[in-house]
């Protein structure tokens, strides 16, 4: 596929009276923006803030990030399947893409399911949520949001909404965020436009795909659940799904498990490969393996019919990624040996475990076949991370949030980076 982005830099946001872009300045009508997320009969409130590069600000109780895109020419909508959008298949003709901004979502989480159970995110749940912040200043500004420009919408819900309703009112509101503001750039010549031509291979090159094991959440809320990563809105266990890369550039791989955001899968890898096409090597694929199946002869299969579809693609090497431990990391590395077996050349990209003060290894699972891999870090960030003058997430934040916090040691469950796709300081762009 072809597929042309329209980048719109964004080097600032301001609220006004109206809803535009111009010369690299996005102004926002606030409540024009407010109006259309309180159509949600499940939202109870909305503000919204602007964190800038620099600035002594904590986000925190983040449910999501994406960057604002549209299609602008083609077929489909960008996230596509989200929120009962359109399930065309995207990744042609032309996106147009407000670049160097994000929208986060902050919110804190209902605890509870109608079936009484417990949904990871909710604050009650030590170590996870204490561990996922933005510093944009100082020694803790580590992640790549630093260094951008941020459109933090603080929301909360209607009292006694569940887990999963929540996320979904979540994704939602972003989605009309993302629209509403990506649609200021229509009818306007983008200042650069790169483009993606994965059509056609040149013989001389190898074939790589890319092969990230997503964790789907059906085994624990059901397959209708919006608590996942999803495909093309889907976040249910299938068989490995066939993309073309540009799909994923359109977001057609949407959604969060537990603290593993959208713009990371979407942003870095994908696109640094597409840009690599026929010159490096055919980017010919990427296949999505879904993880948390309960028996291991499922786990198995699935490893076994992702390598064989690299083989019917013509691969002659991958790359796997996971975006959860556990039990998924023994998915990842089943998926590493049966494309190995298969005889297409691997490198596993992952993070590293807690090594328990020398006496863990690196990796939870390791077999022979692991015989290349990049490390992306523990996750853990070794500095304390400053006090800071504002706190966005929630309305009344607790004052500790504003002192110093902490280093964080790397360790399952409490990372702070969650880098699984190589955009911190040691990652793929380094081999």
């Amino acid at each position: 596929m072809r597929l042309e982005i329209g980048n719109f830099a964004v080097t600032d946001i301001t609220f006004g009276s109206q809803t535009r872009w111009a010369d690299g300045v996005l102004e926002i009508d606030r409540q024009e923006l407010a109006d259309l997320v309180l159509e949600d009969p499940y939202v109870a409130s909305v503000e919204f803030e602007v964190a800038r590069p620099g600035d002594s600000t904590r986000i925190m109780k983040i449910r999501d990030i994406i960057e604002p895109k549209v299609k602008a020419d083609g077929p489909g909508a960008t996230y596509p399947g989200m929120s009962g959008r359109a399930v065309d298949i995207v990744g042609q003709g032309r996106t147009n893409c407000l670049r160097g901004m994000t929208i986060i979502c902050c919110s804190d989480m209902p605890g509870f399911n109608p079936d009484g159970s417990h949904w990871w995110g909710a604050t009650s749940v030590e170590g996870r949520s204490e561990a996922t912040f933005i510093d944009m200043a100082g020694a803790g500004a580590v992640t790549p949001f630093a260094g951008t420009v941020n459109l933090c919408v603080q929301i909360e819900p209607q009292p006694d909404a569940y887990a999963d309703d929540w996320n979904r009112a979540v994704h939602s509101a972003m989605l009309k965020i993302n629209d509403h503001l990506a649609n200021t750039t229509l009818g306007l010549e983008p200042p650069e436009v790169q483009t993606y031509d994965l059509d056609g291979r040149d013989d001389a090159l190898p074939n790589i795909v890319f092969i990230p094991v997503l964790a789907s959440a059906e085994y624990r809320f059901g397959p209708r659940t919006s608590l996942g990563t999803n495909v093309y809105g889907i976040g249910r266990l299938t068989e490995p799904w066939l993309l073309q890369p540009t799909e994923m550039i359109d977001g057609a791989v949407c959604g969060t498990y537990m603290e593993n955001f959208t713009w990371p899968i979407m942003e870095t890898i994908v696109p640094h490969m597409c840009s690599r096409h026929g010159e490096d090597f055919n980017f010919v694929g990427c296949i999505i393996v879904r993880s948390n199946w309960e028996a291991q002869a499922e786990k198995q299969l699935m490893a076994n019919r992702a390598a064989q579809m690299a083989l019917d693609l013509g691969a002659q090497g991958a790359i796997v990624t996971t975006n959860v431990r556990g039990q998924r990391f023994l998915e990842t590395i089943l998926t590493v040996q049966a494309l190995e077996r298969a005889g297409i050349n691997t490198i596993l990209m992952t993070e590293e475990e807690d090594n328990e003060n020398g006496n863990a290894p690196p990796l939870l699972v390791s077999v022979p076949e692991v015989v290349s891999a990049v490390s992306t870090g523990t996750g853990g960030v070794e500095t304390a991370f400053p006090r800071v003058e504002r706190v966005i997430g929630l309305r009344d934040p607790d004052p500790s949030w504003f002192e110093e916090r902490p280093p964080i040691h790397g360790r399952y469950g409490t990372t702070h980076l969650h880098d699984f796709y190589g955009f911190g300081k040691q990652g793929y762009l380094d081999f």
